[in-house]
């Protein structure tokens, strides 16, 4: 697995299917305490096979991660949100 950050955003690389939960979590996670702090959620997104970008993002509420599959309009998407119970914040 590799990361590499920008301001606000993680983009994740692995190389198995084992590898992506605890990778996404790792980065969604790095991501928390300033989604907290601007009062936004996290974006996470396929960007390709292996590769994706977690992100803050105003259009997601506080307390909520959304998970994408393909960045592109006319792509076919799957959108998931999620809360974790009984932990506030992200």
């Amino acid at each position: 697995m590799t990361m590499h950050a920008a301001p606000g955003c993680l983009v994740v690389a692995v190389h198995t299917r084992k590898e992506l939960d605890a990778a996404l979590d790792e980065a969604v996670d790095l991501l928390k305490p300033a989604a907290m702090a601007e009062h936004v959620g996290i974006s996470v997104t396929r960007l390709a096979p292996g590769r994706y970008e977690a992100r803050l993002d105003s259009d997601v509420p506080r307390g909520v991660t959304l998970e994408r599959w393909g960045a592109g309009r006319d792509e076919r998407t799957a959108e998931r949100s999620r809360r974790r119970a009984g932990r506030p914040g992200v």
